[in-house]
C-alpha cells in the first residue's frame, strides 16, 4: 500500500544498485525508431516501470506537462516538479532527448515522490495503486488556483485588476461586489466524469444527476461466472443498474400528500458524464471469495485495438419520445444477469447478444423496459473485432468518442507475488503518425519487438486507450 509521509525503497540492495548506477552509469544502445530504452528496477520496481512504459505511449500525457510546465513554472524551479521528473523520463523512453543511458534510471521519479512524502514499502506493489499516487501528485502540482481576493481587504477590492461578478446576479452581504472565483486552466488527461441518478421503482422519482470524478475505470469480474470475457462485456457489467434500498423519496411524499418522506427502494444507474483525453480502465483481477481467501482471475478478457466509447456516456431521451423520461439510461440485461447470479442455461448465457444499453433504450419501443436482446446464436460473443451495433433498428453507428490502444500494463504471477510487465507502441520519430503502428514488449531493462496478436492475448491488467 501507498501511504505518507516516509519513503522506503528495497532494501540496501536497492539503495547499492543505485549508486553504482549513478556512479558507472549503464551500458549505451543505439536509438532505433523502433526500439525504446529499458528501466532499472531496483529490487521491486517492476511496477513503476511498467506505468511509465505505458505513459510514454501516450501523446497526451507528454503534451499536458510540457504545456503546463511552460506555462506556469519557472526555469529556476522547475527541476522541484513531479511532472518536470516524469516528463523528462517519458521523452528519454520515446528517444526524445539527450540521454544516451539504456537502461535508464528511474530514480529521480522516486526521489520525487520522497519529496512529496509518498512512502512505498519494500514489498511487491501494484501498479494502479502508483497510478492513482502519481495523478494525485500531479494534480496537487498542477492545481493550485489563482489567489482570490480577500473580502476583508478592502485595497485589494478597490484593484482596477480585478474582475467581478456583474451587477444583478451575485453580491456579497454587504452588498459590494463578489469576485470571480477564478478556475482551473488544464485537468490532466486521465480526469474524467461519472454521472449517476437515483430512481424511486414506485412512483419513478428521479433525483438530480450526480457527478463523480474519475482517474481511472475499474471494471470487476461477475463473481459466478468463470470464464473468458470481453472487454466490452465487463463495460456493461460496470454500467448496470443496481438496486439502493431505504432511500427518501420525496416523490412518494408528494403523492401520500404526506411531511414525513417515506422510504423507498430506488434503481441507480450509472454512466459516463464526461471522457478523458486518456482513458485508463483498470480489470481487477483479485476476487475475494466467500471463504475470504484472495484469488487472482485468469480469465481471458478480449480487447480491440479501436474501442467506442458511445454506448456508455450520459445522454438524455428524445424530448419528442412520450415513452420516455429525460434522466439517465439504463435497464435489465438478460445475458449479465446471468453471468452475475448464474444460471442453468450456461449456452444459452454464453449465445446471448450483448445488448446496447443506452442506444436500445433510445430505439426500442416495443419492450417495457426498453433493452432489445438478440436470439441465441446471432452473434458469436468471442469475436473481439465485432464493434459492430447488434442492436435496435439499422442506423449509422454513432462513433463520436473512439479510442485506440496505446499500451497494456499486465500482472504476470498469482495474487500474492508476481511481475509486471507492458505492452506499447513503438517511439515514431515523425509528426504525421503520433501513434506507432509496431508494438513492443518491456520488462525492466530488456525490450524487445513482439507482434500485435501477443498484445491481444496478454493477460491485461490495466488498458490506456487514446482518444482519437
Amino acid at each position: 500500500m501507498f501511504a505518507r509521509p516516509a519513503f522506503i525503497i528495497s532494501g540496501v540492495a536497492a539503495v547499492a544498485a543505485l549508486g553504482s548506477y549513478i556512479f558507472w552509469g549503464p551500458p549505451k544502445k543505439k536509438k532505433t525508431a523502433d526500439y525504446c530504452p529499458g528501466l532499472v528496477n531496483f529490487g521491486n520496481t517492476c511496477f513503476l516501470n511498467a506505468v511509465l512504459q505505458s505513459w510514454s505511449a501516450c501523446p497526451s500525457v507528454s503534451v499536458w506537462l510540457g504545456n503546463f510546465l511552460s506555462r506556469h513554472v519557472s526555469t529556476s524551479t522547475v527541476k522541484k516538479y513531479l511532472a518536470a521528473t516524469i516528463l523528462k523520463v517519458l521523452r528519454l523512453l520515446n528517444n526524445d532527448g539527450d540521454c544516451e543511458l539504456d537502461p535508464f534510471s528511474p530514480g529521480e521519479v522516486l526521489e520525487a515522490l520522497r519529496r512529496r512524502g509518498w512512502i512505498i514499502s519494500p514489498d511487491e506493489q501494484d501498479s494502479h495503486e502508483l497510478f492513482h499516487v502519481l495523478t494525485q501528485t500531479l494534480e496537487e502540482e498542477t492545481s493550485r488556483y489563482p489567489s482570490v481576493v480577500s473580502l476583508f481587504d478592502v485595497q485589494a477590492l478597490q484593484n482596477p485588476c480585478n474582475k467581478y461578478q456583474p451587477d444583478g446576479v451575485a453580491f456579497i452581504r454587504s452588498q459590494g461586489k463578489l469576485p470571480i472565483l477564478p478556475r482551473r486552466e488544464m485537468d490532466h488527461p486521465f480526469r474524467g466524469l461519472l454521472a449517476s441518478q437515483l430512481e424511486c421503482y414506485k412512483c419513478k422519482y428521479r433525483y438530480p444527476v450526480k457527478y463523480d470524478l474519475f482517474d481511472s475505470l475499474s471494471l470487476s469480474f461477475p463473481q459466478k461466472y468463470w470464464g473468458p470475457l470481453t472487454l466490452d462485456q465487463l463495460l456493461r457489467h460496470f454500467i448496470c443498474p443496481e438496486t439502493v434500498n431505504n432511500v427518501d423519496c420525496p416523490g412518494c411524499a408528494k403523492i401520500l400528500k404526506t411531511q414525513d418522506i417515506p422510504k423507498s427502494s430506488f434503481k441507480k444507474k450509472l454512466t459516463i458524464g464526461k471522457l478523458p483525453q486518456c482513458l485508463c480502465i483498470h480489470i481487477q483481477r483479485k476476487q475475494w471469495l466467500n471463504s475470504n481467501v484472495p484469488v487472482k482471475r485468469y480469465d481471458h478478457i478480449a480487447f480491440s485495438e479501436i474501442l467506442h466509447m458511445d454506448n456508455y456516456v450520459y445522454m438524455k431521451a428524445n424530448k419528442k419520445n412520450l415513452c420516455y423520461r429525460n434522466g439517465l439510461f439504463g435497464g435489465n440485461d438478460d445475458t449479465l444477469d446471468s453471468l452475475r447470479f448464474g444460471t442453468q442455461n450456461q449456452k444459452l448465457m454464453m449465445e446471448s447478444a450483448p445488448v446496447n444499453l443506452l442506444r436500445a433504450l433510445n430505439y426500442d419501443s416495443s419492450t417495457m423496459n426498453g433493452i432489445f436482446v438478440q436470439p441465441p446464436n446471432s452473434l458469436n460473443m468471442h469475436n473481439i473485432h465485432a464493434d459492430e451495433n447488434h442492436n435496435g433498428p439499422e442506423i449509422k453507428p454513432r462513433v463520436e468518442f473512439t479510442y485506440k490502444l496505446a499500451s497494456v500494463v499486465s500482472h504476470q504471477g498469482n495474487e500474492c507475488s508476481g511481475h509486471f510487465v507492458s505492452y506499447r507502441r513503438n517511439p515514431v520519430p515523425c509528426v504525421k503518425d503520433p501513434m506507432g503502428s509496431k508494438w513492443l514488449f518491456t520488462s525492466d531493462e530488456n525490450v524487445r519487438k513482439t507482434s500485435f496478436t501477443q498484445v491481444l492475448n496478454s493477460e491485461a491488467y490495466m488498458l490506456f486507450y487514446e482518444r482519437v
